[in-house]
């Protein structure tokens, strides 16, 4: 209270979550007992299972849905993407303002809708799922386009498995949004598909 949470280890954040030890152990051990699980690691902490963390004695269910909770608001916290106020003229540049679904466990579609200067003015998820099923979306994509005034935008999703290969999915949807922004006069400027390291654009291969 005196020093604020920000001067707090990792496991004295999570034993806060965690409130209470056992018989044997306080909650600070029970919490580095977790951190050992995830090789200390909080990347691999927010990929646990509610089974994995009740592998650590002195976590039950109730404390292990606290922790999950936890990380869900912190991954949500970052959703909240601020759109830039600078134009967007690269790649890499618009790979950032989709950061965040790098490290999604499950594949997201975004998107990121900019105004003539190549400002972005909003960027948000339009689906959750396979890319097989984005072709659905086309009109919620174009739908939030024309609402927030668009003149282009840039569609991103993240391929979990790791690789950057497109699919025959991918390609087919780039095409299908490329046609539908040519008719309303929203320029589709990029697809970009991302892992946790890299990323691969379809403007920079010549593919739109």
């Amino acid at each position: 209270m005196d020093k604020g949470v920000g001067t707090l280890s990792d496991s004295e954040l999570l034993a806060i979550l965690i409130s209470s030890g056992t018989k044997d152990l306080s909650a600070l051990d029970v919490a580095r007992n977790l951190l050992n699980l995830a090789d200390n690691s909080l990347h691999n902490l927010s990929g646990m299972s509610l089974k994995d963390l009740r592998k650590i004695k002195g976590i039950g269910s109730a404390k292990g849905v606290t922790i999950l909770a936890a990380i869900e608001l912190g991954m949500r916290r970052l959703h909240e993407i601020r759109p830039q106020k600078q134009p967007i003229t690269k790649s890499a540049e618009s790979a950032f303002l989709f950061e965040i679904i790098r490290h999604s466990k499950q594949e997201e579609f975004w998107l990121a809708c900019f105004n003539r200067a190549m400002i972005p003015v909003y960027v948000g998820r339009v689906h959750l799922g396979g890319i097989s099923a984005v072709s659905a979306d086309q009109r919620i994509i174009y739908k939030t386009a024309l609402e927030h005034h668009a003149s282009s935008i840039i569609v991103a999703h993240n391929h979990p498995s790791g690789t950057l290969k497109p699919s025959k999915a991918d390609l087919e949807v780039t095409k299908m949004l490329k046609s539908a922004g040519d008719l309303l006069e929203i320029k589709l400027t990029d697809h970009l598909i991302l892992t946790e390291d890299a990323y691969f654009s379809f403007a920079d291969e010549g593919l739109i």
